[in-house]
């Protein structure tokens, strides 16, 4: 039982030393502000412990699209929408990186097909997969945009003026010119397939604009990232079985060796590195961009440095193969750092109906919103007078857990577990060839595993074209 008031956990349960000894059993009374994490079989626990409870033993064969393959279900934290013509569209996916209550960072995500028109805009946040999600804000920034021009931002959350974009003049992989798709922010992605002996293996596409003139500018990437991270992530988990709620508790308690583990990882499967040619024909590496999640395509920036006038300035990206789905690369011209004007909602509802206590939480930054699978919230914003002249991006904050499905408890093997933290590069290799076989189908299961009120339903909505 708890007790709210006092902070308190009663219960009958057994005490274990750090060699996981039985020390006593008996009635035991412990402060939860002492809880690294909870654990449960049941699907909607309740009161103020359920931001810190792992559940598992979950079902995730609710689908056929499940049961063909439980790791490709539907997931990657909280969704938000727009309407579009009376359709949901996707746009954000928020801190798809944040995994535990210890791993809590804001996100900022582009809106960039929703061009602002009215007073107000209405923004649906989800929760439609199996997962709990913690969310800290989510807010709105209105960054001026210049006459003719755009704003974009950089990983690091700079937010730049652009008044003059160049698309490439050409842009070629190892397929050949995949220039059409990756001239404009139309939907249309450029991605290739996976290597078949090994999840890291890199691949180069190069890039050229002409007519440069001198001045400071960024290569503009819209992408998303493939299922390759959302596999590994469900793969990892599978192997911890029964322990996984033991490796999150022990990054709760500040465990430095299992967080340095976890960016080893990151780092073997990496990110889009972008690199400029420079006069003596080097490559030399400008910056990189390693957006998680596999939903909403984001555009973010990453600034090159200053430069002459060029009649051919040539680009490299050097990223993972078959780990990311490339929308839009175009070069940018940096006119201004400009700092954004930042919208809390207005209002909140829920099923139709205003919630006061919502809006309340998401307004205090002492506070969070727990939302479980199928909940869906509406918020309202108050957009700027000129809100036309400014472009839009979506800073939510928090952190989500994972539920742990029943169906990986079979895959259990603590060994295989310690390799994906000890040797990553080993299990990506050593993981290759299943990804492999279940690759081709895993987008359409993905999309057609997401979590309403009443179950797992179809897939979310990913149409081209702005939003008003």
């Amino acid at each position: 039982s708890i007790d709210e008031s006092q902070r308190l956990v009663r219960g009958t349960g057994k005490l274990l030393d750090t060699d996981r000894r039985v020390v006593e059993t008996g009635n035991f009374e412990i402060p939860i502000d002492s809880v690294a994490l909870f654990e449960t079989n049941v699907a909607r626990p309740h009161g103020s412990v359920v931001a810190m409870t792992l559940v598992s033993g979950i079902s995730a064969v609710v689908t056929i699209m499940c049961a063909a393959n439980p790791k490709s279900c539907f997931g990657s934290c909280p969704t938000f929408y727009v309407d579009a013509d009376g359709s949901p569209l996707l746009v954000a996916e928020g801190f798809s990186s944040a995994v535990a209550p210890s791993l809590e960072h804001a996100d900022v995500d582009a809106l960039h097909r929703v061009r602002a028109r009215g007073s107000q805009l209405e923004i649906e946040m989800r929760n439609e997969a199996l997962e709990t999600h913690v969310v800290r804000h989510a807010d709105l920034l209105a960054v001026a945009r210049p006459p003719g021009g755009e704003v974009f931002a950089t990983s690091e959350g700079v937010f730049w003026q652009s008044g003059r974009v160049w698309h490439p003049t050409s842009c070629s992989a190892a397929e050949g010119d995949i220039l059409p798709a990756v001239r404009e922010v139309d939907g249309r992605e450029r991605f290739s397939r996976t290597d078949s002996t090994d999840l890291a293996a890199r691949e180069i596409i190069e890039l050229e604009f002409t007519d440069v003139p001198a001045g400071r500018y960024g290569l503009a990437i819209a992408s998303r990232q493939s299922l390759v991270s959302t596999y590994l992530l469900y793969q990892t988990l599978a192997y911890m079985g029964r322990s996984a709620g033991e490796y999150i508790a022990q990054l709760e308690r500040g465990d430095a060796w299992i967080r340095e583990r976890l960016r080893e990882t990151g780092r073997t499967l990496g990110a889009i590195e972008v690199l400029v040619q420079d006069a003596n024909g080097r490559w030399v590496l400008s910056g990189a961009t390693s957006e998680t999640g596999p939903l909403a395509t984001d555009v973010r920036i990453v600034e090159l440095p200053g430069m002459p006038a060029r009649p051919t300035l040539r680009v490299r990206l050097r990223l993972t193969r078959g780990s990311w789905r490339l929308d839009a690369l175009q070069l940018a011209r940096l006119d201004a750092r400009v700092d954004p004007v930042r919208l809390q909602p207005v209002r909140v509802t829920r099923d139709a109906e205003e919630d006061a206590e919502a809006l309340a939480v998401l307004r205090d930054p002492a506070r969070a919103l727990t939302t479980l699978p199928g909940d869906a919230y509406r918020l309202s914003y108050v957009l700027p007078d000129d809100a036309p002249d400014h472009a839009l991006f979506l800073e939510s904050r928090g952190y989500y857990l994972e539920w742990m499905r029943q169906e990986w408890l079979a895959e259990e093997n603590p060994q295989r577990a310690l390799e994906m933290f000890l040797d990553p590069q080993a299990a990506l290799r050593r993981l290759a060839p299943e990804f492999k076989r279940v690759e081709a189908q895993m987008e359409a299961q993905f999309w057609g595993s997401t979590f309403s009120g009443d179950g797992f339903g179809s897939a979310s909505e990913r149409s081209a074209g702005d939003v008003h």
